[in-house]
């Protein structure tokens, strides 16, 4: 069997057509120790966060959302692929942190990339907020392109 013979083309689903995905890169940090039990529930309260946002704006399907969050003692990897009301969250705790790093990649039908940008990054804020983080983008990147920041928020 040839080369040519094994490998066929596949035609692409039309909803493939519409996918597009956005990530983001953060560091995190407050006064206060944050413990393990309570970064779980800033992972699970992102996720529903997230994927709630991208469903009221109109995606037809959540890919796959999913963030990492990492510090010197530990990590915890969340996700959510297709209901964005169920997720995954696992990892090692580790020690009380009063700083982290926070990875997040969207990945979502049916949605420009701008919306799905606006809503993950809302969410990283508001959810950052309501647990009392200060929050710096270290870099983004779109579908089709990558950008530096380094601003505080």
């Amino acid at each position: 069997m040839s080369m040519k013979e094994r490998l066929r083309l596949i035609v692409p689903s039309p909803l493939h057509e519409d996918v597009k995905a956005y990530a983001v890169s953060y560091s995190l940090s407050r006064e206060t120790e944050i413990e393990s039990t309570e970064l779980r529930r800033f992972a699970a309260d992102l996720m529903k966060s997230i994927s709630d946002a991208c469903i009221k704006g109109g995606a037809k399907v959540i890919g796959h959302i999913k963030a990492y969050i990492e510090h010197a003692s530990g990590f915890l990897h969340a996700n959510t692929v297709g209901a964005h009301k169920s997720f995954q969250l696992n990892g090692r705790d580790g020690d009380p942190v009063n700083s982290f790093t926070l990875v997040v990649n969207s990945i979502v039908y049916g949605l420009p990339e701008e919306l799905i940008k606006d809503a993950t990054v809302r969410a990283i804020e508001e959810t950052s907020s309501a647990f009392g983080l200060r929050i710096t983008m270290v870099s983004q990147a779109v579908t089709a392109g990558l950008t530096e920041k380094g601003e505080e928020t």
